[in-house]
């Protein structure tokens, strides 16, 4: 339905367009229209690996930062007394918290990225979701691991399940956020 709208308002753009060209007597050169159109286009349809790269440079910076409040597999980097993850271990065990923690690190990161992407580019990071989020928690791991973290495989998996349940979340909640406004 979204994707109808979309095609829609692109359909009424190129009428305009057109009816504006026939306005003046003078011709366009085909170079400028082409140029143009390549431009509206790339700004109409973003490329999902650009996607990826805004948001995993946002998400090096906000996963960092989580790190602050949510030690995660043993890292620690800001030395700091307080983290969310003894609270969730707390409140629901280690199966709890490495899920929440998950959810924390990767949510909080795509719930910043939708503050600076465009609409379009929300719509495919939203078509493309699977990829962006598997890829953005396996590189996550990765990086976790470079730098130190302490990795099983069960805790692995429950981590994933939080970045994954964050992700499809967010992902949704944004693109509505951002459609209404």
């Amino acid at each position: 339905m979204n994707s109808k709208k979309d095609f829609q308002k692109n359909k009424e753009w190129l009428k305009d367009y057109e009816e504006f060209i026939s306005l003046d007597s003078s011709t366009v050169p085909t170079e400028v229209t082409k140029n143009l159109f390549s431009k509206i286009n790339n700004l109409l349809n973003p490329s999902a690996w650009m996607i990826f790269t805004k948001i995993f440079g946002i998400h090096i910076v906000i996963g960092t930062l989580s790190l602050a409040v949510c030690h995660q597999f043993g890292l620690d980097p800001f030395h700091t007394k307080f983290s969310l993850a003894d609270w969730f271990m707390q409140v629901g065990g280690h199966g709890f918290c490495m899920v929440a923690c998950g959810i924390l690190f990767l949510g909080l990161s795509l719930m910043t990225a939708g503050y600076f992407l465009s609409i379009e580019e929300i719509r495919v990071l939203r078509s493309t979701k699977l990829l962006q989020i598997s890829a953005l928690s396996l590189f996550s791991l990765g990086l976790l691991a470079a730098v130190g973290a302490q990795l099983a495989l069960a805790i692995v998996g429950l981590w994933l399940i939080g970045t994954f349940t964050a992700g499809f979340v967010v992902t949704e909640a944004v693109w509505q956020l951002r459609q209404n406004h």
